[in-house]
This record gives C-alpha cells, sequence and structure tokens, in this order.
C-alpha cells in the first residue's frame, strides 16, 4: 500500500512538474526519430504547440546547417549506441529566432535491449551563451588592440632611437666651442633631456622585445652591490637636483647572483628613478640589499606620496599611472614598473609592491635566487 502511495505521490510530482517547469524542455521520440510528446516548457522554448510538434521529425529543432551535416542523426546514434548523448548547440525556434540549448538525449530500451525511443532534454542557455560570445568578442578585440599597441611601441622606440645620436654630437659639439656659461647650463639641460628621452626609448625597446619573446638574456655571476652601486651613482646627480638625499646602504659581504648586469640595472634604475619622482623635495630613498637564505633581497624605499590601495594591485600593469595629487599631471608612460616586472621574471625571481597609503612612502622588494642556490 505504502508502496503504491509513493508512485501515484511521484507520477503526480513529475506531472506537475512537467507543467510547471520554465526551464526544461522535455522531448519523447519514438524509435524512428519521429516526435511524441512535447512536454515542460517545449512550447515556451520553441515556439511550436504540441500539435504542431507531435508527429514531426525530431530534426524539426535543428538549424538547417546542422541538419545538413546530419547532427540531428548523429545525436540519437550516439544515444543509440550509449545510452546518452550529451550536446551543446544551436537550436532553431518556429520563428526561426536561433538559441543556445544544453542537454542530452537518452534512449529508451527494455530489459531485452529493444530500443523504444528518445527522451531529450534541454534547457535555453541562449543567455549565458549571448554573455560568453559578447566575452570572448571583447577578448579577442582587446587581443588586437595589444597588438597594435606592441607595434605601435616598437615603431615607437625605433623612431625616437634614430635622433638621439645626432643630438648627442651636437650637444657635445657646442659644449666644446664654447665656454660661455649660459651656452655651458643650456647644453646640460639637452643632455639631462637626451638622457630622459634614451632611457624612455630604451624601455620602449624592451617592453616590444619582452611581448615578442625575443628578449635574451646574458646571465653570469655577479655580486649584486656592484650592480646597485652603478645604478645609484648615476642616479646621484638627479637627486641632487630634486633635492632629495639617495643613499645605498649594501652589506660587507658579497651578494651574488645569477644576472645579466645590463638588463638589470634597469630594474634598478627604473626602481630607483620611479622613487625620486614621488618623493618631494627634503625626502630620502634608500636603496638596501641582504640575504635571507637561498634568497638576495632587493629593497628600494622611499619616503614620497605613496601608493593608493586601489592602485596598488595593479602597480605592475602596462601604461599604470597614479595621479599622486590633484595638481600633479601624470609623466612618462607608465612602462617602467610593467618592465621592472618582466625583467625580474626572467630572471627567475619576484617583486612586490608595499604602501601604508598615500603621504606614507612606498617600498619595492625584489627577489632573487642566490647564486649556487
Amino acid at each position: 500500500m505504502a508502496d503504491s502511495t509513493r508512485s501515484r505521490s511521484n507520477s503526480r510530482l513529475l506531472k506537475l512538474y512537467l507543467e510547471q517547469t520554465p526551464d526544461h524542455a522535455v522531448i519523447c521520440i519514438g524509435a524512428d526519430g519521429t516526435i511524441v510528446g512535447w512536454l515542460g516548457a517545449a512550447q515556451e522554448i520553441f515556439g511550436y504547440t504540441q500539435a504542431e510538434a507531435v508527429g514531426q521529425p525530431s530534426s524539426l529543432i535543428f538549424t538547417a546547417s546542422d541538419r545538413k551535416k546530419g547532427f540531428d542523426q548523429y545525436e540519437l546514434a550516439v544515444a543509440r549506441q550509449n545510452s546518452r548523448s550529451d550536446d551543446d548547440r544551436w537550436h532553431v525556434r518556429k520563428d526561426g529566432t536561433h538559441i543556445w540549448v544544453s542537454g542530452s538525449v537518452n534512449a529508451i530500451k527494455t530489459a531485452a535491449g529493444e530500443l523504444l525511443g528518445y527522451v531529450k532534454v534541454v534547457r535555453d542557455k541562449t543567455d549565458l551563451r549571448s554573455h560568453i560570445q559578447a566575452l570572448e568578442n571583447e577578448s579577442q578585440a582587446l587581443k588586437e588592440a595589444q597588438q597594435r599597441a606592441d607595434l605601435f611601441m616598437s615603431t615607437l622606440g625605433h623612431e625616437l632611437r634614430n635622433p638621439l645620436a645626432p643630438l648627442q654630437s651636437s650637444a657635445h659639439i657646442i659644449k666644446r666651442v664654447s665656454a660661455e656659461p649660459q651656452v655651458q647650463r643650456a647644453v646640460q639641460v639637452i643632455e639631462r633631456q637626451i638622457g630622459v628621452l634614451s632611457r624612455l626609448t630604451h624601455d620602449l625597446m624592451e617592453v616590444s622585445r619582452v611581448v615578442a619573446g625575443k628578449l635574451q638574456l646574458t646571465l653570469r655571476r655577479v655580486d649584486l652591490r656592484q650592480v646597485l652601486e652603478d645604478a645609484v651613482y648615476s642616479m646621484r646627480q638627479t637627486a641632487v637636483e630634486r633635492g632629495i638625499d639617495l643613499e645605498s646602504l649594501l652589506p660587507d659581504s658579497p651578494l651574488e647572483v645569477q644576472l645579466d648586469p645590463e638588463r638589470f640595472e634597469r630594474v634598478v634604475l627604473n626602481l630607483v628613478s620611479n622613487a625620486l619622482k614621488y618623493t618631494p623635495r627634503g625626502g630620502s630613498v634608500w636603496v638596501k640589499a641582504t640575504q635571507e637564505g637561498s634568497e638576495v633581497l632587493l629593497r628600494v624605499e622611499d619616503t614620497g606620496q605613496g601608493i593608493a590601495p586601489d592602485v596598488l594591485p595593479r602597480i605592475f600593469d602596462l601604461f599604470t599611472q597614479e595621479q599622486r595629487s590633484p595638481d600633479q599631471v601624470p609623466t612618462g608612460l607608465g612602462i617602467g614598473l610593467s618592465i621592472v616586472k618582466e625583467l625580474v621574471e626572467l630572471h627567475g625571481g619576484k617583486v612586490q609592491a608595499r604602501s601604508a597609503g598615500a603621504g606614507k612612502g612606498a617600498e619595492f622588494t625584489v627577489r632573487l635566487p642566490a647564486a649556487g642556490a
């Protein structure tokens, strides 16, 4: 009695579900491929009434191109062979609208293995598919935009590099032929700006090489302290002109690492230059290094304007710039820290940034494997 009651209850629940479900279409298909049942949300999803659908081939809801390729018959053949066929594809409504459906077809057989028919259960996933398609299109558009940006940076780097040598030569000639103080000061200004353009050109070329996978490192065992001292020395005059105290704090013992010295000096220069850029007159910038276990650490700290919490997670992204104060005009292209990250990772290291917030300075830490670690 209890089994009979449960059976009636289950049948009633199933009947009510098929009458009320707004999501699932349940299509019963005979062994010959003809629709014999049109249940659940079949009418809402496909637009055909039960009278219009029953008696039609199951290919009724397939697109013309899929019918031409035989996918309607293939779906039943897979179910017939493996008892079940899962499918996600475009189907077509009565009004010709294409909809993306996800579902499965199950072959229904007797205990003796005789095929009675099929039951196809599908759900309309057009909104999800459209959203995925939009994301894919957006991703492709971003990829193409990135490729154009990479080409632009590579071209710009080459175009900027060409006039630098003549400008440097001209400045050198002017400096030699005239000893007048005004001329000498003007030449110093020209030489500093040529240096800025040279670093910008170098950064642009490095970005294009990294993106193209053409950047080759020449690694050798070096004492990191010497690389840091050379970089700090080259930035000393800039720090003096800006009224900033630039100091290197290095241990007495060697810090041996496997580096491409020329490439890694660019890392240090970019970090120090960035610190000087955002540190006000009277502030301080420190370049520190030490060894912790199997890692050699480089830290560049400043007492500058700090980094806002919303910018910190993307500070190493290409073209990321932060306007540190309302009246400050962004300078540079926002590629220096991106190059730092790429070069550090090519050396097998990691870089991270920390800041307690606006006005509280910043700290950039580079971790490199110690030589022989």
